[in-house]
C-alpha cells in the first residue's frame, strides 16, 4: 500500500483510524506491513494505543482512514463487515467526543452534541435530525465520495450501538433506508434495522420514535460534561486554525515515537524546523512547556509494566536520561 499523506490536509480522530485498523488486522484484511506503510505518525500512535497510553486528542490524515475503508471493501464484497464493526463498539477506545456524549442527559442531547461537533471525529461525516410528528429521522451522509457503502453501514450500526451503551436500553428503529444496493444476504441488515429496511433509497436514514430518542443516559455527570465540553471546544479551536498545526501535538508525536531521541530539545527543534525560542513560545501559547511534556512522556513510559522488567540502565536510556543519577532521582520522586 502506498499512501500519500500530503494528498489532503483534512484530519480525523486518531482513535477512529487506529480502532478501524485494529479491526482489520484481527480479521486478516491487512497485516503488519500494511500498518508500517501508513507512516511513522500512525505507527507511533498505534504503538502508544497498544500500550494503553492516552491518544484521545491526536489526529491523523483522513486519507489513511479512507484507505482502510477501501481496503476493507476490497476484502468484503457483498458482506456485512460495516455492520459487524459498527455493532461491536470498544468502550476502551472512546475518543474525546464519545467521552463527552457519555455525560449528556438524554440521547437527544447526545445526538445534538454529536452532530454539531462531529468534526472532532470525522469532518466528512454529517448527521441531520428531521422531526415528523412523533417520528425522528436521523439522516447520515459522507461529503467525500471516497468512502464505500460499508462505512455508512458502520455509522448507522454504531449509532444504535452507542444508544444502547449510553441509555442501557437502546433504540429499535421503526424503519431504515439505505442508498446502497440490496446485499446478497440482507438478513443481518433486517435483524439490526428491522423488517422495514429498504435499499437503493435516496438517503441513508434511521426512523425512531421521539420517546426512544429522549431516553435518559444513566451515568451522566454534569460536572464531567462541563469539563469535557470545554476540552472539546479548545481542541476544536486548534482544528480550525489555518496552517497552524498544534506544536504540542507535534512534540507529543515525537516523544511517543522516540523519547530517548526527542527529549533533547535541539533534536526536536531540528525535526520540526523551529528555533528554540519559537518552540518555547508556541508551547507557552498552548499552555505548556517542553520540560513538562518530556516529564509527562517519561511518567507514561515509566509506568509501562513491560519496560519496568528491563534493567535500570536500559530503562534510564529509554527514558532519555544522560546519566544514571538523574534516572534514580526521577524514579525516587515517582515510585
Amino acid at each position: 500500500m502506498a499512501v500519500n499523506v500530503h494528498e489532503t490536509k483534512r484530519t480525523v480522530s486518531a482513535i477512529a483510524v487506529i480502532d478501524l485498523a485494529n479491526e482489520l488486522v484481527e480479521r486478516g484484511f491487512i497485516n503488519e506491513t500494511y500498518l508500517i506503510e501508513m507512516g511513522p505518525d500512525f505507527t507511533a500512535l498505534y504503538k502508544a494505543w497498544k500500550n494503553n497510553q492516552p491518544i484521545q486528542e491526536y489526529r491523523l490524515p483522513e486519507v489513511l482512514f479512507v484507505s482502510l475503508w477501501q481496503q476493507a471493501d476490497l476484502h468484503s464484497k457483498d458482506s456485512d463487515i460495516g455492520l459487524t464493526i459498527g455493532s461491536s463498539i470498544n468502550l476502551q477506545s472512546k475518543g474525546l467526543l464519545a467521552n463527552w456524549l457519555s455525560q449528556c442527559n438524554t440521547l437527544a442531547e447526545a445526538f445534538s452534541v454529536f452532530s454539531q461537533n462531529i468534526s472532532l471525529l470525522n469532518p466528512s461525516e454529517h448527521w441531520q435530525k428531521i422531526e415528523e410528528g412523533n417520528l425522528v429521522k436521523l439522516v447520515v451522509r459522507f461529503t467525500s465520495s471516497q468512502y464505500p457503502s460499508i462505512a455508512i453501514d458502520r455509522s448507522m450500526a454504531a449509532m444504535l450501538s452507542w444508544s444502547h451503551a449510553l441509555s442501557l436500553e437502546g433504540i429499535t428503529p421503526l424503519a431504515a433506508s439505505l442508498q446502497r444496493p440490496s446485499p446478497n444476504r440482507p438478513a443481518k441488515y433486517i435483524a439490526l434495522f428491522g423488517e422495514s429496511t429498504l435499499f437503493e433509497q435516496t438517503q441513508n436514514c434511521l426512523c425512531i420514535s421521539k420517546e426512544a430518542f429522549n431516553q435518559t443516559i444513566k451515568q451522566a455527570n454534569p460536572y464531567l460534561k462541563g469539563i469535557l465540553a470545554q476540552q472539546a471546544m479548545e481542541h476544536s479551536k486548534q482544528l480550525t486554525k489555518p496552517n497552524n498545526q498544534s506544536v504540542l501535538i507535534a512534540v507529543n508525536h515525537l516523544l511517543i515515537e522516540d523519547l530517548a531521541q526527542f527529549c533533547q530539545i535541539s533534536t526536536t527543534c531540528k525535526k520540526l524546523y523551529l528555533s528554540r525560542s519559537t518552540l518555547y513560545r508556541k508551547l507557552k501559547n498552548e499552555g505548556t512547556s517542553f520540560t513538562l511534556l518530556v516529564k509527562e512522556a517519561r511518567l507514561t513510559k515509566f509506568k509501562d509494566n513491560a519496560l519496568r522488567q528491563i534493567s535500570h540502565e536500559d530503562l534510564s536510556e529509554a527514558l532519555g536520561f544522560q546519566d544514571i543519577g538523574s534516572y534514580y532521582r526521577f524514579r525516587k520522586l515517582n515510585s
